[in-house]
């Protein structure tokens, strides 16, 4: 599976597919810990384009946050105010469980670069 990513400098963020079941979560779930090198401090998960995610794409998720923190790295999720998934991410309390939801990729960024500047200082 390829997965579009872009870097912000140690800040990786990879837009996932439409779809997330029990299909392709396991293999999502890889490729991004696959792709968190120790140049990566930081993973920007954009679910912008993503419209379907079932409790296996929610365990995706929680599974990535568990393995990123093991690492000493972040997990961010972008995902639009008007995105079906916004709801059930409140639902199952992702902010609570340290996974922040930001309303965009630009903004999960900014909010992973400020942290690494904190964690330097």
């Amino acid at each position: 599976m390829l997965l579009k990513t872009e870097h912000f400098n140690s800040v990786l963020v990879v837009m996932l597919p439409t779809d997330i079941d029990a299909a392709n979560a396991a293999r999502v779930g890889e490729e991004l810990i696959a792709r968190a090198t120790h140049a990566v401090s930081c993973l920007v998960v954009d679910l912008s384009e993503t419209r379907y995610l079932d409790s296996a794409g929610l365990d995706m998720l929680f599974r990535l946050r568990a393995r990123m923190h093991q690492r000493r790295k972040r997990v961010h999720l972008a995902v639009p105010p008007d995105s079906p998934l916004r709801r059930l991410l409140e639902i199952v309390s992702a902010d609570a469980a340290d996974l922040p939801v930001h309303a965009g990729v630009e903004e999960a960024v900014r909010a992973g670069t400020a942290e690494l500047r904190v964690r330097r200082d």
